[in-house]
Parts: C-alpha cells; sequence; structure tokens
C-alpha cells in the first residue's frame, strides 16, 4: 500500500500553492482525509481527481479558443463622418 501524500506533495505535484490544496481539500472538492489534524491524500483517490478534472476541462477549453470578441463597428457603417473624411 501507498502511503498517504501531504499538501505540500500534492501542491508540488500539482504545481499549485500548498494554500490551493488545504482550500479545495476543506471544501470537498479535492479528496482527502483528516487524520490527526492534518490532511493526508490517497494517490490513488488523487489519480483519479486529476483524471476526471482533465477530462471536464477540455471541452470548456477548445469552445473558448472558438468564441472570438465582437469587432467594434466601423464609424462609416454607422453613417458618421470622421475628423479626416
Amino acid at each position: 500500500m501507498e502511503s498517504m501524500m501531504t499538501a505540500r506533495q500534492v501542491a508540488e505535484l500539482l504545481g499549485v500553492h500548498e494554500n490551493w490544496v488545504y482550500d479545495h481539500a476543506a471544501s470537498g472538492v479535492l479528496p482527502s482525509y483528516k487524520i490527526g489534524g492534518t490532511r493526508r491524500f490517497d494517490p490513488e483517490e488523487l489519480r483519479g481527481w486529476i483524471v476526471d478534472h482533465r477530462e471536464q476541462e477540455r471541452p470548456a477549453r477548445q469552445e473558448a479558443r472558438v468564441q472570438r470578441r465582437p469587432q467594434p463597428p466601423n464609424r462609416r457603417d454607422r453613417g458618421q463622418p470622421t475628423l479626416f473624411e
């Protein structure tokens, strides 16, 4: 059996700040166990969370790439005079 991971180890693995790990663990977003006043993470559950999280993020990123900001209308299209006409 693999030993439980600390919040610091999880933060290093995910590339996030340790406080992010604590916040998400305390809110229940990140699977964890509170043992003796400290948070511990099961490596197998963490792997599952990473896979689930990765799958949920893909469609949102693809949609964000497709959507573009609308361009403001050209002054000439609105029929308003410009300074240098």
